[in-house]
């Protein structure tokens, strides 16, 4: 039962990262604002077609001109792996493992090559849509990781 365990590790396969963006649109409801966006709480995860794989876009329905680039970072960090405190199982009605998507913020402008927020992930719940940014507090993770530097784990 989920409530026992004191958190949910989550790895990723190629698989269960693809599985984050599918090729239908979403859409997700932020049962906790994304950080500094507290009027945005209703986006849809948009896919940005076959070649930008596995890159999507996440649009706020609140403010049409909010969007971003979100990636399933395990698509591009086979050893990313996080534990999802139980606070915010209980808050995403998280039950299992199975059930779990998890999306990185994209940062392409003002850096020299694109970067990923590996500590501030984006967990979804697949089966209610319910999605919340997680800030990773005992990881060594970093907040601007280049996309192409190969591993998630810190230099």
């Amino acid at each position: 039962m989920l409530a026992e365990a004191p958190s949910v590790e989550v790895q990723h396969t190629e698989a269960a990262a693809a599985a984050a963006v599918s090729e239908e649109e979403l859409q997700l409801h932020f049962v906790r604002p994304l950080i500094g966006l507290e009027r945005s709480t209703h986006f849809v995860l948009r896919p940005l077609g076959p070649q930008y794989e596995p890159y999507a876009s996440l649009v706020s329905l609140d403010e049409p001109d909010l969007r971003f680039v979100v990636v399933p970072p395990g698509v591009i960090f086979r050893d990313y792996v996080i534990e999802i405190p139980e606070s915010d199982r209980r808050l995403l009605d998280l039950r299992d493992a199975g059930e779990v998507a998890v999306l990185a913020i994209v940062r392409r402008h003002g850096v020299p090559a694109p970067v990923v927020n590996l500590m501030g992930p984006i967990v979804v719940n697949r089966r209610t849509q319910a999605a919340a940014q997680v800030v990773l507090q005992e990881s060594d993770y970093g907040v601007m990781v280049p996309v192409d530097v190969g591993t998630a784990r810190p230099a």
